[in-house]
């Protein structure tokens, strides 16, 4: 029984290691400043600073990616995240 979940552990760890090649593309496209939400609407300094901190990470293309975004599988989630709310 030892030997069977020695194996088992061992397949798993090269099965974890393995995933780690087939990462997500996590690439942020040139910001075009005349179609974002800041030159339409002009919204004052505090709602500003408000947005940048809770919004732009996930909804635009200024993406500031955390570092378990570079651990699969988490980071096939979080990519897929952006995507959606890009």
């Amino acid at each position: 029984m030892k030997k069977i979940l020695k194996w088992m552990g061992i397949g798993l760890a090269v099965i974890a290691v393995g995933m780690q090649f087939f990462r997500p593309e996590r690439t942020n496209p040139p910001i075009d400043e005349t179609r974002t939400f800041y030159s339409r609407l002009s919204p004052p300094d505090d709602i500003k600073g408000m947005i940048e901190r809770s919004c732009s990470d996930c909804h635009s293309y200024a993406t500031s990616w955390p570092w378990y975004s570079n651990v699969v599988p988490v980071s096939w989630l979080v990519a897929d995240d952006v995507k959606d709310a890009r």
